[in-house]
């Protein structure tokens, strides 16, 4: 593979947008609520879905699934699912293509899956999140307070579903927990396809 700078930098990009978030105020006290997060947390899942995009490309271009009748790669036609179909017809594209399909699944029409928390549960909420976040400008977050000692100490946390706007139920886990956890889990499935190429960089 030729150049993975693409998905090395983009995941980059969302860390210190990942770190810029905690610093702005941590799990506990609720300035991720303020406007001023929006930006960050948009540009947060916009890096980090941009990571898989630029993964797709740069197995487009290593492997040629995807060209033009000049047979030079068609970089518009590129999508993640494009990418996954052409793969199904090789022979040693099987490992690779499962692994984009998890970091890439279907969402439209989709239930959230039954336990939101897993591996597959937390691929699934990047791409809500990416949608919601970066195409509708919607804010991610619930605030509650929970008892902590003789008082309550606020909490701040990502929604379970971003398309359910009406009941907005809260995760149960800290958000930058689970933000964190999303950037670790993107981060090691792209390094697990990049391996495969042997000899190039990660």
């Amino acid at each position: 593979m030729d150049d993975t700078r693409g998905v090395t930098n983009r995941l980059l990009f969302a860390k210190r947008r990942l770190d810029e978030l905690t610093k702005l105020g941590g799990v506990n006290s609720g300035t991720l609520l303020q406007a001023e997060t929006q930006q960050r947390i948009q540009e947060f899942f916009f890096h980090l879905v941009g990571a898989i995009d630029f993964l797709a490309q740069a197995i487009n271009d290593d492997r040629k699934l995807i060209v033009d009748e000049k047979g030079e790669v068609n970089e518009g036609k590129v999508t993640v699912a494009a990418v996954c179909q052409e793969l199904k017809k090789l022979q040693d594209g099987d490992s690779i293509r499962t692994i984009l399909n998890q970091l890439h699944p279907k969402t439209r029409g989709e239930p959230l899956p039954q336990d939101p928390y897993s591996e597959e549960g937390s691929l699934f909420r990047i791409i809500l999140f990416r949608n919601h976040v970066c195409h509708y400008g919607r804010n991610p977050f619930c605030h509650r307070r929970t008892l902590g000692g003789r008082q309550e100490e606020p909490l701040t946390s990502l929604v379970l579903d971003p398309r359910d706007r009406e009941n907005r139920e809260s995760s149960c886990k800290p958000a930058i927990e689970e933000l964190t956890l999303f950037w670790q889990l993107v981060k090691t499935k792209c390094e697990q396809i990049l391996s495969t190429y042997q000899g190039k960089a990660v």
